[in-house]
């Protein structure tokens, strides 16, 4: 068989699984795990668009990939994106070939799509972005990943098969813009010479975004205190490029903030776009520069995905107005927050990755922040949807403590693992009295239901968002 008809083959059995995968409501990563089996070049001979951005990091990837093709689109492209969030290599397949003619040209004005951190050296090595965003470097899934430091590599490694490529690859131009998250020094020290070094004579262009002191002050609830830690380790005392000292004015979270190496001078660059203020009532975002959005779900999370979608969106082509106004209150369809209601009691679920502290901690902040009575439910049924573990250290990385007092009068600890959060809970300055332990799910709503006060601010991670809904759903236990 030709190579024209081992292509022309792969796209049409890409097309038809994903059409009977769609109807079952399956079929992300299937269709292009068997298209690159029959043509496993299928992808470095696709005609593509100019504008390919590729959104990549430890968090917030499925948001802002979504947010970026809204402004997008909004603005008049016609885009297309992996909706379903399948984003290693077979994923990118899928919806690369789906979206293309028998020719092999795909017909869009601009290709957005999420690339999982670890592999996305494989898919830039048969397609080159034109945009990559970055939105931060976190522990984070300590089996399969390891140390950030590990991903921060792999990162970098993507970034220099992107500079190295041929220019002829899917008749893409040279050079690549980074689109860096400001606040993150394992982010931005991808950008410093001497990580660079070695392939500084491409064309690799940077642009910024970032939330201001004042603002991430805001999102807090609080004033950011200089220095200080909350986990059980600190990821920021090093600098990532050179291992000295790193000295912080301040911190957003975690090892965000504004940082300087006393030995090689890395420091938090100036951002293109930054949030300068976020009203938690309202949800608006201040933008510098005076320009105002709204978050469907005020906080820090929301508010980092939505800069970073903007500075995306203003990357490609859009003005930061028009970008701004396109997300304006724009609710994600992506499932990372679902509304519910118990009894009659308005309830929201906060989709949280499980073995990530910054992921976490952000949801416990919206969760401590909420200005009414509520009751906070933690499920940990499933550790990962990627591979079996029942490793359980990570809980000694979140700071459980935010919980402590404030409008959070009940906290309900549920899932195969509620002994392993009771047990954390016990080091936290929670008060014992408010906190409920049910291991069984069965008894979750006829628990709540008698013992906990309040609207209901559910958090756990994807594999168990359908677990919890369904057991919020069932009839009382009896």
């Amino acid at each position: 068989m030709g190579n024209r008809m081992r292509l022309i083959l792969a796209i049409t059995i890409c097309k038809l699984l994903y059409f009977i995968g769609s109807m079952m409501g399956k079929g992300s990563s299937l269709p292009g795990r068997a298209a690159l089996a029959l043509c496993p070049d299928a992808l470095k001979r696709l005609k593509l668009p100019e504008t390919m951005i590729a959104v990549t990091g430890s968090n917030g990837k499925t948001s802002t990939t979504e947010m970026i093709a809204r402004a997008l689109e909004a603005g008049g492209k016609k885009i297309g994106w992996n909706h379903e969030g399948a984003n290693q290599i077979e994923g990118v397949a899928t919806l690369l070939l789906r979206l293309a003619s028998l020719r092999g040209r795909v017909r869009r004005d601009a290709l957005v799509f999420e690339c999982d951190e670890r592999y996305a050296r494989k898919v830039f090595e048969a397609v080159k972005p034109s945009i990559l965003v970055i939105t931060n470097l976190c522990r984070d899934q300590l089996t399969r990943n390891g140390h950030h430091e590990f991903i921060q590599n792999c990162i970098h490694k993507a970034i220099e098969t992107v500079a190295t490529a041929p220019m002829v690859l899917n008749n893409a131009k040279s050079g690549m813009r980074l689109v860096l998250n400001a606040d993150d020094p394992f982010v931005t020290a991808l950008a410093h010479p001497l990580m660079r070094k070695g392939f500084e004579e491409y064309d690799l262009q940077c642009s910024y975004f970032g939330v201001s002191q004042q603002a991430a002050g805001d999102s807090a609830g609080s004033q950011i205190q200089k220095q200080k830690i909350t986990g059980m380790y600190d990821d920021g005392a090093f600098c990532p490029v050179c291992k000295g000292r790193m000295a912080y004015s301040y911190r957003i979270a975690a090892h965000l903030g504004g940082y300087v190496c006393g030995e090689c001078g890395h420091t938090r660059p100036e951002p293109d776009i930054e949030a300068a203020g976020i009203d938690l009532e309202t949800g608006v975002v201040s933008l510098s520069g005076g320009i105002d959005t709204r978050l469907a779900f005020p906080g820090l999370t929301g508010a980092y995905n939505l800069i970073a979608a903007i500075a995306a969106a203003t990357a490609a082509g859009l003005s930061v107005g028009d970008a701004a106004r396109a997300l304006d209150g724009y609710e994600l369809k992506g499932g990372r927050v679902a509304r519910f209601s118990v009894f009659g009691r308005d309830g929201v679920l906060l989709i949280s990755k499980h073995e990530n502290s910054l992921s976490y901690d952000q949801s416990l902040m919206m969760a401590a922040g909420n200005s009414k009575p509520c009751t906070v439910v933690i499920m940990v049924d499933s550790i990962s949807r990627k591979y079996y573990t029942s490793e359980t250290s990570w809980l000694w990385d979140i700071n459980f403590d935010l919980l402590a007092g404030g409008n959070v009068k009940d906290v309900v600890l549920t899932g195969r693992y509620a002994n392993e959060l009771a047990a954390r809970f016990a080091m936290t300055s929670v008060d014992p009295e408010i906190i409920g332990c049910v291991e069984k799910t069965e008894r979750l709503r006829n628990y709540i239901d008698i013992n906990t006060t309040g609207e209901i601010i559910a958090i756990t991670c994807f594999s168990d968002k359908e677990k919890l809904l369904s057991a919020l759903r069932e009839r009382p236990f009896s």
